[in-house]
């Protein structure tokens, strides 16, 4: 892990041209996915945040990867099938450390709060939806109508039915078009009613961008997430990409920082 004082060496005054970093269900090597310290630290270094919904059986929105909570908890059980009450009883955190034993699986009303709190400049939230349960469109709008942040916020895994739920619950949710992989995909993409955003798993060429970017589109890099890959990151900031989700944001920036003070 890189120390602390050096984390935030990396992160002051990040450079306006390169793309955001989107932190993989938050700072996930330094604290537990998906629960509010991963999603702290993120937000205290200036990072962006990629995080993932599911609604509970009793109609509440927590935030957790998978259908069940057997692998980022201490139970068993899918999420869609559980009460609020029973998945917070479970702990979230000591299968990462010690340290974080008793860590609760949050909401996204915990989560929102926290972002607004102590965001010191607007981050963007990619959210996740990982299942399609009913009426859970309008729940989300409620709680990102709660806390003002549809500037800062987009949607991204839905179909595109969910994608028509949303814009009818309210027409400022930015929406998003996934699985795009080559350009023939990305310039079909740019014609939907729901590509606010593109999710691509490729690095596009400057035209494409610049075509995206003419027509007020965010595109952000999906791609090898979980891989230490300064060739995919330096080739998205050559292509003039909006953000890049990523399990390692801090090395990728530290990688951006030394290749900028390098002598030429």
């Amino acid at each position: 892990m890189i120390p602390t004082l050096a984390l935030l060496a990396i992160l002051a005054a990040p450079p306006a041209k390169d793309p955001l970093m989107l932190s993989h269900r938050g700072l996930v090597r330094h604290a537990p996915e998906n629960t509010l310290p991963a999603f702290a630290a993120a937000v205290e270094l200036g990072l962006s945040i990629e995080l993932d919904v599911y609604q509970t059986v009793d109609n509440q929105l927590v935030i957790i990867h998978d259908k069940t909570v057997d692998r980022t908890t201490n139970g068993k059980g899918e999420v869609n099938k559980m009460t609020l009450k029973q998945i917070r009883s479970l702990d979230a955190g000591g299968w990462f450390h010690p340290r974080f034993k008793g860590l609760k699986v949050p909401t996204l009303d915990e989560a929102f709060q926290l972002i607004k709190k102590r965001q010191r400049r607007p981050i963007t939230i990619a959210l996740n939806m990982k299942v399609i349960s009913p009426g859970i469109e309008k729940r989300i709008v409620k709680v990102v109508r709660k806390y003002d942040l549809f500037k800062q916020l987009f949607a991204f895994g839905q179909p595109d039915d969910s994608s028509h739920r949303f814009k009818q619950a309210d027409k400022r949710l930015r929406t998003t078009i996934v699985k795009i992989r080559n350009s023939q995909q990305f310039n079909k993409a740019l014609k939907s009613q729901y590509s606010d955003c593109l999710w691509i798993g490729y690095i596009p060429s400057r035209a494409d961008m610049a075509r995206a970017h003419k027509l007020n589109k965010q595109v952000w890099l999906s791609f090898k997430i979980g891989s230490n890959r300064p060739d995919i990151w330096d080739g998205a900031r050559a292509a003039g990409m909006d953000g890049i989700c990523t399990d390692w944001p801090l090395t990728c920036v530290n990688h951006w920082r030394k290749k900028s003070t390098a002598p030429k």
